[in-house]
């Protein structure tokens, strides 16, 4: 009997041991936990990266698995060098430098458009109010043979009035020592980009936009819409791999620019935090600085627009040719 009972366990131990190991055949080892893929996201100082500030602060994690690391770019030369070597994987720049980029080849990709032109006629005259009022005057514009003046030189042509015959462009300021002049009443008369405007109009309120060249533009060219001044720039890498980690991210930077409009004076204490610019002439500049962002199949009719009338005024300014559809893929 006591064989018996003896027997009973082991058959028992057998079985529970049988149970024991068929229960873990097929599971697999658990998986080692993956380090987050760092995405960087980077903005050029200045308005072009405005809209990204909440970004700035807040660093979203926009994606599982992804982890952005945000960064502020003093100077363009920096930020080409950090797209020309890879380095950036999502990029803030002026629009005409991504077509130059997209040009020679350098593999990013048109991922939106996050700002519209910022340009404006600026004057401390009261009788200066529509394009055809600047006839037979001096205008003084800042970067000769780059955007400012061939969006200029665009809207007067298209307004009717001759800009090499019906009114003079001076440049004999940049967009750094033209404010003094303006302010002091050394010259009533001048194309400025914001936050500039605001700057001038800060130091004497006499002088005010007194023309919005966007205005001008969506009038007179052919799509009815004002052209965009901000392209952000993604990895073509990126971009195929993970589409929707993508689509994640413009959804956020769409919050933080909706935000920006809608907190102009918060806007500028982070503009005076991250970009060490003067917070009370970023809140100021945010109504005039046109942000929103637009997706290529949207965007796309507009930048070609742009695109070809900067090739028209100088085919380096974009690189040499309008860029083509890969672009935008």
């Amino acid at each position: 009997m006591k064989r018996l009972s003896a027997g009973i366990s082991v058959l028992i131990l057998i079985i529970l041991n049988f149970n024991l190991t068929a229960e873990g055949v097929g599971e697999a080892a658990p998986e080692a936990s993956r380090e987050p893929v760092s995405i960087q996201v980077a903005g050029l100082k200045g308005p072009t990266s405005i809209g990204m500030l909440p970004l700035f602060k807040n660093r979203p994690v926009f994606a599982e698995g992804f982890e952005a690391e945000y960064r502020i770019v003093q100077e363009p030369q920096i930020m080409l060098a950090r797209i020309m070597s890879g380095e950036v994987d999502i990029a803030a720049v002026p629009i005409n430098l991504a077509a130059v980029l997209h040009n020679k080849g350098v593999p990013y990709r048109f991922g939106a458009v996050s700002g519209d032109g910022l340009l404006y006629v600026v004057s401390s005259r009261k009788d200066i109010s529509s394009m055809e009022d600047l006839r037979g005057r001096t205008i003084y514009c800042i970067a000769q043979g780059s955007t400012p003046e061939f969006i200029l030189r665009y809207v007067l042509d298209r307004s009717g009035v001759d800009p090499d015959e019906d009114v003079s462009i001076d440049f004999s300021f940049d967009q750094v020592s033209i404010t003094p002049q303006l302010a002091a009443g050394k010259i009533d008369l001048a194309v400025l980009p914001e936050p500039f405007v605001s700057i001038v109009s800060e130091k004497n309120p006499e002088v005010q936009p007194v023309i919005d060249l966007q205005k001008i533009w969506a009038r007179t060219s052919g799509t009815g819409e004002t052209y965009p001044i901000t392209a952000v720039l993604v990895k073509a890498e990126l971009m195929e791999s993970s589409p929707e980690t993508v689509d994640a991210f413009f959804s956020e930077y769409s919050s933080a620019i909706d935000w920006v409009i809608a907190h102009p004076k918060e806007t500028g204490l982070l503009a005076e935090e991250f970009m060490e610019m003067p917070a009370g002439i970023i809140a100021s500049a945010v109504p005039r600085l046109n942000l929103h962002l637009q997706r290529p199949a949207e965007a796309r009719p507009r930048v070609d627009e742009l695109y070809r009338v900067l090739h028209s005024f100088a085919a380096a300014s974009v690189g040499g040719s309008v860029p083509s559809d890969e672009f935008y893929e």
